[in-house]
């Protein structure tokens, strides 16, 4: 991201965040452990309530004898219990769904969402809030009347609760709409974007290493295997200053590490040691899964994972590809105006200490639309719109490389829809439009050679 999210020392942090953040036991369990607080706090009131008259109380705390109220509690414990089972399922329902239909990895914008969470932990609170309840109130005397604050608070979650079930309903259907998801997915991808530097040029990291970097390193691999979440970066730059060596990387976040591979390298090999290679490994976080912390294709592929679906012969379903289409457009429109992140990084002092991999805008732009291409390749309405997407991005684009990048997609475009297209009308309205596009593309960009480039 920017220099400063990824100079941070907080990036493993994150990583682990946002694997809690998108988990369904976090927010559940916290409002959990305010069950017991909230249930001191209630039966502190009721003794303070006790001491007073009862016919000066409010109408709305609940007055009756032991024996009654612990029945009513009774009844919401077991009410409480059968809505929760009922909501549970629902969710794991709408997951099973989801899975089918948009892929395991979408599963995370499911549980991530707040309000989920927040329904499941105001079931399990009042659940817990009713349970340790109903174990402090002793019987007593069947005449004698108390107040109970706590009775009537147990009675207003549950009347929350129901209304909660019924809100939960409504955005678990809402949820499973594609443009819903589409538009969550694209929020994500927005914010990874938003997280980079404004435009300007950079070095290339591989024109950055040295000519003999790959003969005078010593190159270290992980222990373990598993896809890169996150890397401290300033971490290793510290630690390759204090050496006085240039660390390459050989990946970044996103990348799949194999044990004992070649992680990265120290130059030159005469400085290197077994606690240099620890430490730099320690800044390397793995996991099972990708997360969207340092590694902007993320939600990329997560939009793309949707259109890619909906174009199988399972599902055939070309509008909802095409509204990937377009929201991977709009995201475009601003990451036009980004600097791809940094791969080259010094000290303090300037001098050259971290190479890393880095994404082009050619990458991205193959990340973004080339499956979609491929899946579609058979279908006019896909490359049509490809090539509209193209002609609207066209304008915001500012470099050689942003342009050329944008050219090389309608190429691709055009040379599968001569493949793949049987039908001379609709080859036709593709080519029509392929043209529309490269004019606009021509009008920005004259020349393939970066001769006449608009800057911007």
């Amino acid at each position: 991201m920017n220099d400063h999210r990824l100079l941070s020392r907080g990036n493993a942090a994150r990583a682990l965040w946002d694997s809690v953040r998108t988990s369904l036991w976090f927010l559940p369990a916290v409002m959990g452990v305010l069950a017991p607080v909230l249930t001191f706090l209630a039966l502190a009131t009721d003794h303070w309530l006790d001491q007073g008259p009862k016919d000066s109380l409010p109408g709305l705390v609940y007055v009756s004898p032991p024996a009654q109220a612990r029945e009513l509690l009774a009844t919401v414990l077991t009410s409480m219990i059968t809505m929760a089972s009922l909501v549970f399922s629902i969710t794991m329902v709408v997951l099973t769904l989801a899975t089918s239909q948009f892929g395991p990895r979408l599963i995370r914008n499911f549980m991530g969402r707040l309000q989920t969470q927040f329904v499941l932990g105001t079931f399990v609170m009042t659940i817990i809030y009713c349970l340790l309840l109903l174990s402090f109130i002793q019987a007593g005397d069947e005449d004698a009347m108390h107040a109970y604050l706590s009775v009537t608070l147990a009675i207003g979650l549950t009347i929350a609760s129901v209304a909660l079930m019924v809100l939960h309903i409504h955005e678990l259907a809402a949820s499973i709409m594609s443009e819903t998801l589409i538009d969550a997915v694209g929020r994500e991808l927005d914010r990874g974007v938003g997280g980079l530097r404004p435009l300007g040029e950079g070095a290339d990291p591989r024109d950055a290493l040295p000519d003999d970097f790959e003969a005078g390193a010593a190159f270290f691999g992980v222990r373990s295997s598993g896809y890169i979440q996150a890397i401290e970066l300033q971490r290793i730059i510290d630690a390759a200053r204090a050496a006085d060596v240039l660390v390459g990387l050989k990946l970044r976040a996103g990348d799949f590490a194999i044990p004992n591979g070649r992680a990265f390298g120290i130059y030159p090999a005469s400085r290197a040691s077994d606690r240099l290679a620890d430490t730099i490994e320690r800044a390397i976080t793995l996991g099972v899964h990708r997360t969207p912390v340092q590694d902007l294709e993320f939600s990329i592929r997560h939009l793309v994972e949707i259109a890619v679906r909906a174009l199988s012969p399972g599902i055939n379903d070309p509008y909802t590809a095409v509204s990937v289409i377009h929201r991977l457009s709009s995201s475009w429109a601003e990451l036009l105006q980004r600097s791809v992140p940094r791969g080259v990084f010094q000290d303090r002092e300037g001098v050259l200490r971290v190479i890393c991999p880095r994404p082009s805008y050619g990458s991205l732009l193959n990340a973004s639309f080339s499956q979609i291409r491929q899946s579609g390749c058979d279908k006019p309405i896909i490359l049509i719109h490809l090539l509209k997407a193209l002609q609207a991005m066209a304008p915001c684009a500012n470099t050689g490389d942003q342009q050329a990048a944008l050219r090389d997609q309608a190429d691709a475009i055009l040379e599968d829809a001569r493949r793949e297209i049987c039908n001379s009308a609709d080859l036709e309205d593709v080519e029509k439009q392929g043209q529309r596009t490269l004019e606009v593309l021509a009008a920005i960009c004259p020349g393939r050679d970066g001769v006449a480039v608009q800057t911007g």
